[in-house]
C-alpha cells in the first residue's frame, strides 16, 4: 500500500514534537519550516553567512533522526562559539558546500538517517515585520516574539522583502498531501509566517488534503490574551483566506494552578480551552495532550534551562490522534 503523505507546518519545538510522534508510523512525512528567525545563534549565522536561519530546521532535524542526535541542540558555553549549537554550525557548513539550501538540508537528512523530509518555506532569509495600529513597526522575529503589544495593537504582519517567494517544494508538498497539520507553535512568529506566502496559503485552500490544526496548550501574554481555541482558528483563517480546518485538536487535561503559575512568563499565559459552544462543532476534538517534562529531562548544557517551561504536547498521543484521521 502506498504510504499516506503527511505535511506538518510550523517551526521549532511545536513542530518537532509532532514529528517525533509521527515518524514512528509508516507514512511519508514532510515538515515545512519557517525561515524568518533572526535571534540568538540563528540570527548571528543568518547575518554572517546570508543564509536561511538554521535553528528551527535543526530542532526538526533532530526530531526526524533515526538515532539520538540530541547533542546537536546543545549550546557552547564559552569562547567565541558561546551561544551557538553544534547543529546550527553543521547546517551552516553544509549550506556553504551547496549552492542550493534545500540540497544542503537533504544531505543532512541523509547523514542522520532521517525518517522524513524538511522543506524550508523559502530558500532565502526573510524578515518578519509587524505593523502596529499606533504606527510603530517591529522588524524581526526577535523583536516581535517578546513584544506585549501584538494582542491589542497589531494591524498586520508582512515580509521584507515583499517579493519573498515560497520554496516550490513546499507548495508541491501541500498539494500532494493526504493530511496537512498546522501547529502547535507561536501563532505570530512560527505559524503565520508560513501562511504569509501567497503560494502556500493558496495551496492550503486548494489541496484536497484533510487539514488539522493542533492548538497550543497556553495563551501567550501580550499576543493572545483571553483567546480561546476558536480565536486561533479565526486568525489563521484570516491569513489563509478561508476556514480550511476539517479537524481541530485541543488539550483537555488541566494542570495544577500552582505549577502553571510557577512557569508563567512571556510564552506561558492561561491554559487554552475550547468553550462549550465550540465543542458542539464536530471538528473540535478534545484530547489529553499535555506532557510535563521534569527538569532532569532537559539538557544540562542549555543556558536557558532554568527558564524553560516543562509543558509540551505528548508526541505519542498527538500522533495517534492524527493517524486515526489518516
Amino acid at each position: 500500500m502506498k504510504k499516506k503523505k503527511i505535511v506538518v507546518i510550523g517551526g521549532g519545538t511545536g513542530t518537532s514534537v509532532v514529528l517525533q510522534g509521527l515518524k514512528r508510523y509508516p507514512v511519508d512525512l514532510t515538515a515545512i519550516i519557517t525561515t524568518a528567525d533572526d535571534g540568538s545563534s540563528s540570527g548571528i549565522l543568518r547575518k554572517e553567512f546570508s543564509m536561511v536561519p538554521p535553528g528551527d530546521i535543526r530542532q526538526c532535524l533532530v526530531a526526524l533522526a533515526s538515532k539520538d542526535f540530541g547533542y546537536l541542540n546543545e549550546r557552547f558555553q564559552k569562547g567565541f562559539l558561546q551561544g551557538h549549537t553544534l547543529g546550527n554550525l553543521l547546517i551552516t557548513l553544509f549550506s556553504q558546500r551547496n549552492k542550493d539550501f534545500q540540497q544542503a538540508v537533504d544531505e543532512l537528512l541523509r547523514a542522520v538517517g532521517a525518517e522524513g523530509s524538511l522543506v524550508p518555506m523559502t530558500l532565502r532569509p526573510v524578515t518578519l515585520v509587524a505593523h502596529l495600529k499606533n504606527g510603530e513597526v517591529l522588524r524581526g522575529e526577535s523583536r516581535i516574539t517578546p513584544s506585549r503589544q501584538l494582542g491589542r495593537n497589531l494591524k498586520k504582519l508582512s515580509f521584507s522583502p515583499k517579493t519573498a517567494r515560497a520554496n516550490p517544494r513546499a507548495v508541491e508538498a501541500v498539494m500532494d498531501a493526504d493530511v496537512v497539520v498546522i501547529g502547535p507553535g507561536n501563532l505570530f512568529s512560527s505559524i503565520i509566517p508560513v501562511l504569509l506566502l501567497p503560494d502556500i496559503s493558496g495551496a492550503l485552500r486548494n489541496t484536497t488534503a484533510k487539514k488539522v490544526y493542533v492548538a497550543n496548550l497556553f495563551t501567550q501574554p501580550g499576543h493572545t490574551d483571553a483567546f480561546t481555541v476558536g480565536d486561533y482558528v479565526r486568525v489563521l483563517g484570516e491569513y489563509i483566506g478561508a476556514d480550511i480546518f476539517s479537524h481541530i485538536f485541543f488539550n483537555t487535561k488541566r494542570l495544577p494552578a500552582p505549577l502553571v503559575k510557577k512557569y508563567h512568563n512571556n510564552s506561558i499565559g492561561e491554559e487554552l480551552h475550547a468553550p462549550a459552544s465550540l465543542r458542539k462543532d464536530p471538528r473540535y476534538i478534545g484530547l489529553s495532550l499535555v506532557n510535563v517534562i521534569p527538569k532532569q529531562g532537559l539538557s544540562a548544557a542549555d543556558p536557558l534551562r532554568a527558564r524553560r517551561n516543562p509543558f509540551l504536547h505528548d508526541p505519542r498521543k498527538l500522533a495517534k490522534g492524527i493517524m486515526e484521521i489518516v
